[in-house]
């Protein structure tokens, strides 16, 4: 099947910049600008600002302060030249920075975070100024990208391959004999919440395991807390769509497989549905009820006639 632009628009809340532990951020600095000093006395373009800068960020990007001081022990070990053998150093610099890592990854020289480790860990082929240089600037990259206001339908996760789609439309009839005097319209239902069944295939180019983690944690945080989502397919979005249900596979470290269930509200969008003038963009469920939202696009028992009196 030929490769189909497609993606997830996850709903993102107003962002909150945190801000530094000063004294936590401090220690972090020192610890880093010893090193520096001793190996290079500021002879590049890193200057006391710039790591105390780095610091402020690695103690915002970071989780618990003692995994920020292993990740600036290691760097310290990096710019001194020694290897990093110890693992918790390791796994403290790469597991809690890899986003930073991956962003300056180009001014590093590595291709991937794979390589890169390796070379922390044996010593071997490291341009110190260009690797502590090129973390600062991911650390930034990062830091930047939290300051920024959500778009109209949220972060962008992008689905490479679209392998099939299938709708599912459908409605409840009374089954019971039709009086005469009676519509028979009055025995038919609305459409039920639309179910649109998505298989589909996520590259991870890298083969870096954060990045396939990342990915699944935002699907299901979404599943978890029964946000609405927005699914783009082709020129067609389906705006406010519940996920129903979420089966991910690694078919191997270069690709994530995964089918997914999501309801949308198709017999409102019959009476809504509009055609944007900006590129053609076709629009559906665009503006449902708070109440449908409330009820998840749950089923509902129909018992009969719609209306009247007995």
């Amino acid at each position: 099947m030929a490769k189909t632009y497609a993606a997830f628009y996850l709903p993102q809340e107003e962002p909150v910049v945190p801000v530094a532990n000063e004294k936590e951020a401090q220690s972090l600095a020192s610890t880093i600008t010893g090193a520096w000093n001793k190996a290079y006395n500021y002879v590049t373009n890193l200057d006391e600002n710039d790591i105390r800068n780095m610091a402020r960020n690695m103690n915002i990007q970071g989780k618990a302060y003692f995994t920020q001081k292993y990740a600036a022990g290691a760097l310290s070990k990096i710019i001194n030249g020694e290897p990093v053998t110890n693992k918790t150093m390791l796994d403290s610099l790469f597991n809690t920075y890899a986003p930073a890592l991956n962003a300056g990854l180009a001014q590093t020289g590595f291709n991937s975070l794979v390589e890169m480790r390796n070379a922390v860990q044996t010593g071997n082929n490291i341009n110190v100024p260009n690797f502590i240089q090129g973390f600062a600037n991911g650390l930034t990259v990062i830091q930047d990208l939290c300051k920024e206001k959500p778009s109209k339908y949220g972060e962008e996760v992008p689905i490479d391959v679209i392998t099939s789609l299938v709708y599912e439309y459908k409605r409840e009839i009374a089954q019971k004999t039709i009086d005469k005097k009676i519509n028979l319209s009055q025995y038919i239902g609305p459409l039920d919440p639309a179910t649109i069944t998505i298989n589909a295939n996520v590259k991870n180019e890298n083969a870096e395991l954060w990045n396939i983690n990342d990915f699944n944690h935002k699907i299901v945080n979404h599943f978890m807390d029964q946000s609405p989502i927005t699914f783009r397919v082709g020129k067609s979005i389906y705006e406010n769509c519940i996920i129903d249900w979420y089966k991910p596979t690694i078919t191997n470290i270069y690709s994530i497989s995964f089918e997914m269930k999501i309801n949308y509200d198709f017999y409102m969008n019959t009476n809504t549905q509009e055609k944007k003038d900006s590129g053609g963009l076709l629009l559906m469920n665009p503006n449902p009820t708070n109440q449908k939202l409330i009820n998840k696009y749950s089923d509902e028992k129909y018992i009969g006639v719609m209306g009247g009196k007995n």
